[in-house]
């Protein structure tokens, strides 16, 4: 009974606090949601030391203590946003939700369509990871992505719908493999987000760094001939995004080096990842345990 309560109360907070947003003024949402940001930056302890060890592994002394507080700082702002996304796309329309974007090289996409090609977009918490895969789908089709359930499943069942809406499909973690061959077969894209810690996969490297990483991107690809699209959001403002859609890794043309495919396309798809990062830092999730596999210790200092 307690947890039943403790449940719909949480609904009742949840429902307040979108309803709060949704009717507050965009200029005063937007000063809010910066000073949301300085004050996560500012009293976000915890967070804040895992994302200083993490720079400090990637970057070391390549840069200075101010940069590497600036891109802390960025993160938060960026999280922030992308935070709003996800409540706003849950009640705007299509025209509307399209209309804060602009995407690169969308023809990338087009040409995968007119080929009828099995689709895989590849993704990361960067940017706007709220707002990347709504508008793609609106824009070209419905996409299966895995996601982890919410505890309260009053929350869950609000999220579910809300995705729909966007012609999103949410698949749990546990069978996402049975989800995302269902998905195939009912002519849906995928999209998997590979930037996460995990406790076991293929050891690649990702920010020159070694880190586990999933391959079941790559898996998938190998067995559907499927073509993966990597897709990153970088901020520009206050509900204002820019979507990059990057060169397509095509596993029926792809000139492999080694005999071990799935990982040999799972360490470019992580280089593709570095690089995206190390081209514009500001708009990654710094703020989780990413290296905590193979250097566990710097998060204990």
């Amino acid at each position: 009974m307690y947890r039943v309560i403790k449940d719909y109360f949480r609904l009742f907070l949840y429902n307040t606090f979108i309803f709060l947003f949704l009717i507050t003024p965009k200029f005063i949402m937007e000063k809010f949601l910066r000073f949301l940001a300085f004050l996560a930056y500012k009293l976000n302890k915890k967070h804040l030391k895992v994302a200083r060890a993490n720079l400090d592994l990637v970057y070391k002394d390549s840069i200075s203590k101010d940069r590497k507080e600036e891109i802390i700082y960025n993160s938060y702002k960026s999280l922030v946003f992308n935070m709003y996304e996800f409540i706003e796309n849950q009640t705007i329309s299509k025209e509307e939700l399209l209309s804060k974007a602009n995407i690169l090289n969308k023809e990338i996409i087009e040409k995968a369509f007119q080929d009828n090609r099995k689709i895989i977009y590849m993704t990361a918490h960067y940017g706007g990871w709220e707002i990347t895969l709504p508008y793609i789908a609106l824009m070209f089709g419905d996409i299966a992505v895995v996601n982890r359930r919410m505890d309260n499943p009053h929350i869950q069942k609000k999220y579910e719908i809300a995705r729909s809406k966007n012609r999103i499909t949410m698949l749990e973690k546990e069978t996402a493999a049975k989800g995302m061959l269902k998905a195939f077969k009912e002519n849906k894209s995928v999209a998997i987000v590979i930037d996460q810690h995990i406790g076991s996969g293929i050891e690649v490297e990702f920010l020159a760094q070694k880190a586990y990483a999933t391959d079941s991107t790559s898996r998938l690809a190998l067995k559907f001939g499927a073509i993966i699209i990597p897709i990153f959001t970088v901020n520009n403002g206050f509900r204002d995004w820019t979507i990059k859609v990057c060169e397509p890794i095509d596993v029926k043309t792809f000139d492999f080096k080694t005999d071990d495919k799935v990982k040999e396309l799972t360490q470019i798809q992580n280089d593709i990842v570095s690089k995206q990062i190390f081209d514009k830092p500001d708009f990654w999730l710094w703020q989780h345990k990413r290296f905590k596999k193979f250097h566990k210790n710097i998060y204990k200092k």
